[in-house]
């Protein structure tokens, strides 16, 4: 008897693989390059490398927000005190470019800025048929200090 449930569910999940589109299993991979940044508090520019890893175009853009703790939470803020270069990315298969962060203000650090990297891959064109669209978001910390 526990045998037949165990072939039943190997039925079911069998079958529901092939249910499955196979364009739809194969996500954009996009590699990035260094995961974490920071920087000493003399340090005005970091570098980050993004690659497309899969077999399908990338395209995404990249944003910098204020990173702070409050009450214990992270809170975020628009800013313009660091800013990427370029804002936008466009990748196509096995292709690898170069983001460049910039501090805007020569004032000196005190204690500590923190910021976070925003990296939004967003969805390629549709294809035919039913596919669920993600946006994927990619966060790295970038501090200065």
């Amino acid at each position: 008897m526990r045998l037949r449930g165990y072939l039943l569910a190997a039925v079911i999940a069998g079958a529901s693989l092939g249910a499955v589109p196979p364009r739809a299993a194969e996500a954009g991979a996009l590699s990035i390059s260094p995961t974490e940044l920071l920087l000493p508090a003399t340090g005005q520019t970091a570098f980050v490398t993004l690659r497309a890893a899969g077999r399908e175009v990338i395209q995404g853009q990249i944003r910098i927000v204020r990173w702070t703790r409050e009450g214990g939470q992270d809170a975020y803020a628009p800013t313009r005190d660091v800013v990427a270069s370029p804002p936008a990315m466009r990748l196509a298969p096995n292709q690898e470019m170069t983001v460049r962060l910039v501090r805007r203000s020569n004032a000196p650090v005190r204690d500590r800025e923190c910021y976070r990297v925003l990296i939004d891959q967003l969805p390629g064109a549709q294809e035919d048929g039913v596919a669920v669209q993600l946006t994927i978001r990619h966060s790295l910390p970038l501090c200065f200090g």
